[in-house]
């Protein structure tokens, strides 16, 4: 029995033995055999200023393999320059602004006073707003629009009454203003007026139901003798085709609420 064991052990040792000797002669060969090499990084520059303009990202690679990875980055983040050292603007595209965005939209249109609500609308026979305030006579009447004053007239009812011509654009336009208590001081015909000089003040003069103003808006220029509504006649009458042929007066021009109070 112990002979059986010291042979076993004298295997075990031989085996070892063969094995150290194996490990020592594969160390040997990879030293002698194996170069050291170098390892070096390999990459790519990308130019990521064109990226975003070309189907297929434009790839360079550099000669110089040693470059450090901080190296590359600064590469990276650092602004273009030209040959003197001077930064390169970085240069955006023009956009071309249209007319909307150059001007801002100008208001052309107002209403006729402060305060009022509308009693009687448009209709064939009656081609105008009638507009009535609680101010009564201390309610201001001013131009719906910038203009000429074309006409101030009594009517043979005993109305007061002004018209003031308006040329939006190369097209006429005559407002009239019925039934004034009086009159603003210093107007005259030929007298241009803005949307902020009064004409005068809410009244009941000739004939009239009570303190409102009766406002009448057609798309011509009274008094003009060339024009489409030279006489008073030819107002109203030009007015009623119009109605007809689906003008309404100041509410084709402009949003006109039931009510206000403000312009």
């Amino acid at each position: 029995m112990k002979i059986l064991r010291k042979l076993n052990t004298q295997e075990n040792i031989k085996k070892l033995s063969i094995f150290i000797l194996l490990v020592a002669f594969s160390l040997t060969y990879y030293n002698n055999n194996i170069k050291a090499q170098e390892y070096q990084l390999n990459y790519e520059l990308i130019n990521t200023k064109d990226m975003a303009m070309a189907t297929i990202p434009e790839k360079e690679e550099t000669s110089n393999h040693t470059m450090s990875i901080f190296q590359i980055y600064k590469q990276m983040i650092t602004p273009d320059k030209n040959q003197d050292g001077e930064l390169i603007a970085v240069e955006l595209p023009v956009k071309n602004n249209s007319v909307a965005t150059l001007e801002a939209p100008k208001r052309i249109w107002y209403l006729p006073t402060e305060v009022g609500r509308i009693t009687s609308y448009v209709s064939a026979s009656h081609f105008a707003l009638d507009i009535t305030s609680y101010r009564g006579e201390g309610e201001p009447i001013y131009p719906v629009a910038n203009g000429v004053i074309s006409s101030i007239y009594r009517d043979s009812a005993g109305a007061n009454i002004i018209t003031v011509n308006h040329n939006i654009d190369g097209q006429n336009y005559t407002s009239q203003y019925v039934h004034l208590s009086s009159y603003a001081p210093d107007l005259y015909v030929g007298k241009p007026v803005t949307i902020n000089d009064y004409l005068g003040f809410m009244g009941t003069t000739g004939r009239s139901t009570g303190v409102h103003l009766h406002i009448a808006l057609v798309d011509c220029s009274y008094t003009d003798p060339n024009g489409t509504c030279p006489t008073l006649n030819s107002f109203f009458t030009y007015g009623r085709q119009r109605y007809y042929q689906g003008f309404q007066g100041l509410q084709s021009v402009m949003d006109v609420p039931e009510s206000w109070t403000s312009r």
